[in-house]
């Protein structure tokens, strides 16, 4: 191993001490925060120990997994990419069935699409740190693994999202593709969260793909509720919408319940950040669900119905994510998972 040959070349106040003349610290691994430096003999003190217990519960009271270095733009990407393939499916839909009364649906349904899915790609990419990366995972392609099918299911579907705003019928058989490939787009997210040892997402192995294709199913309604639309797609929407904002509630009471198999594993959603976001977001799509069931009702009423849904399934995203990182800080969590 080479060894370390100018420390003024050290990422200053770093336990990980990079020579920059070595490597750069770039990239997801850079996001990870150093709070307190480790010492020659750190379970000596023990100053982790919240109780008597913890010694004996736990590998002195630490975590037994490490907390994900997702940031911001994850969560906000769970809710473009689902918006988008679902509305991408919606367009598609229109155009196919809709006998030509839907045609701003079937544009607006493209437009958002294509908007989306390029949306989507630079989140990952402002999460991924270097944009190489994105592209670094297209050398392979592995059905087995969530996120590698995930990029080549994102690529082809930005690819005739984007396509299908040509004009005449090559527009439609891309818009077509889109929406058939906007389907899984919207539950893929869900699958990868499944895929890791957070216990929180985990447990929730058989709920979390249908709670986003619900929320993407109800974004999409929320998004169109405030478009001026024709009085048959008004009411295609309103119809829509009651479906899949019924649906993302029943299904975020299923997830609650299958998580709460093991209390532990179930606290995020009832306490601290991820608790508020999980308990706001229900009652905004509560309240978005009995605005949307008002037959007649004024403008204001279906703005104030989309952007409720909007908010809701942007904070269901991030009640999930952040509670997941609550989770795998929590190493009782995981043992008690383990041993239910």
């Amino acid at each position: 191993m080479r060894p370390l040959r100018d420390p003024a070349r050290h990422t200053p106040g770093d336990g990980r001490n990079i020579d920059e003349s070595l490597g750069v610290l770039r990239g997801e691994g850079a996001l990870e925060k150093i709070s307190t430096l480790d010492e020659a003999r750190p379970f000596e003190r023990r100053p982790w120990r919240s109780d008597a217990t913890a010694e004996e519960d736990s590998y002195y009271g630490l975590p037994l997994l490490k907390e994900t270095v997702w940031q911001w733009p994850i969560p906000v990407y769970f809710y473009v990419g689902g918006l988008a393939g679902a509305s991408a499916a919606l367009g598609a839909a229109a155009a196919v069935f809709g006998n030509g009364d839907l045609r701003r649906i079937a544009r607006g349904g493209r437009l958002i699409a294509a908007a989306g899915a390029v949306a989507s790609a630079g989140l990952l990419i402002q999460d991924l740190g270097i944009r190489r990366r994105f592209l670094y995972m297209l050398r392979v392609f592995r059905p087995t693994s969530p996120m590698n099918l995930g990029t080549w299911l994102l690529s082809g579907f930005g690819a005739c999202a984007t396509l299908a705003l040509l004009p005449g019928r090559i527009g439609k058989a891309f818009a077509c593709g889109s929406g058939v490939l906007g389907l899984p787009l919207t539950s893929y997210t869900g699958v990868l969260l499944n895929n890791t040892a957070v216990p929180l997402w985990s447990e929730a192995r058989t709920t979390m793909a249908p709670v986003f294709v619900a929320s993407a199913a109800a974004s999409v309604a929320c998004a169109f509720e405030m478009m001026p639309l024709g009085r048959r797609e008004r009411r295609v929407i309103r119809r829509m919408a009651v479906v899949g904002k019924l649906a993302e509630l029943v299904n975020d009471i299923a997830l609650e319940r299958q998580v709460s198999r093991v209390e532990r594993v179930a606290r995020p959603l009832h306490q601290g950040a991820s608790g508020l976001l999980w308990r706001s977001a229900k009652i905004c799509k509560g309240t978005s669900l009995v605005l949307s069931m008002v037959t007649r009702k004024p403008g204001w009423a279906r703005i104030a119905g989309g952007v409720l849904g909007t908010l809701g399934a942007l904070a269901t995203r991030f009640a999930l994510f952040h509670g997941g990182k609550a989770s795998a800080r929590d190493p009782h969590a995981t043992i008690e998972l383990q041993r239910a």
